[in-house]
């Protein structure tokens, strides 16, 4: 499975790939990342096909570990996924140390 570090999240285009936040709606609506795809962890199952096959997929949670174990499931479907390594608390931090 494929992993990037948070700290390169903010140089995505948006507009070339999918970035999935698996946090709940909640966390979402209170810091989720502009253009983002919110499908929570536990709405998964029935999510999944809503996400296009034609952009590669990054999976955002809060800590990087249930992103990991959806990644892979969207591996083993055929999509190109990148797991966003330590999640949203690691891009957070990472945002935090560029501004110093």
């Amino acid at each position: 499975m494929k992993s990037m570090n948070a700290s390169e999240l903010s140089a995505l285009d948006i507009e070339k790939v999918l970035l999935l936040d698996i946090r709940s709606h909640e966390e979402f609506k209170n810091s989720g990342i502009k253009g983002s795809v919110n499908v929570p962890f536990d709405e998964i199952s029935t999510g999944l096909s809503m996400l296009p096959k034609d952009k590669p997929v990054y999976v955002m949670c809060r800590t990087g570990d249930l992103s990991e174990e959806v990644s892979e499931i969207l591996e083993d479907r055929g999509y190109d996924v990148y797991n966003i390594e330590g999640g949203y608390a690691a891009y957070i931090v990472s945002l935090a140390g560029a501004k110093l």
